[in-house]
């Protein structure tokens, strides 16, 4: 049962990943949005990792999406400024780089793990330095709050200036 909702819920979101990058008007990209956020949480759950599961419809589904619907909105954008479709060159790039990624994926399926893989991964998971469950609050916060803390206050400074930017780009000009 668990291998029929993760392939329900990796297809949701290869799909609506597909939907997010393909839609012209930005509001229809953002709607698309949020199957995918669901589709991110279901795995994790199947993963048995509830909080990283949690966290992403708090975060992601809640508050960012409703962020990026905001500035959307904000910014005003006529349907003349709506760029237009892709260039075939474009097209042509997007569509060999998605043709390597499955035929990666599907050497990995054909092979499947080795047992020195599937050994390297559990002994990873099982010495951390912290002695953290994997995908309990502990793991997450270790890496983040010890070794990650100066990329993390960067990311949210980047959203900060550019919420600020879109906001300043959609003030009327006089």
């Amino acid at each position: 049962m668990s291998d029929l909702a993760f392939i329900v819920a990796a297809v949701v979101c290869v799909l609506s990943a597909g939907l997010i990058v393909s839609r012209k008007n930005p509001v229809y990209s953002v709607v698309f949005m949020l199957p995918f956020f669901l589709g991110m949480t279901t795995i994790f759950v199947l993963l048995n990792a509830t909080f990283l599961a949690s966290i992403q419809m708090i975060v992601y589904g809640g508050a960012i999406l409703v962020v990026f619907l905001f500035v959307i909105m904000l910014i005003n954008l006529r349907p003349e400024e709506l760029r237009e479709d892709f260039s075939m060159l474009s097209w042509f790039i997007s569509a060999l780089a998605a043709g390597l990624l499955a035929a990666t994926m599907a050497l990995f399926a054909n092979r499947g793990t080795t047992n020195d893989m599937e050994v390297k991964f559990a002994s990873a998971i099982a010495t951390r330095e912290h002695g953290a469950i994997f995908g309990s609050i502990e793991s997450i916060a270790y890496p983040l709050f010890e070794k990650q803390m100066i990329p993390f206050e960067l990311a949210s400074v980047l959203i900060v200036v550019a919420t600020l930017g879109a906001v300043l780009l959609s003030k009327k000009r006089v």
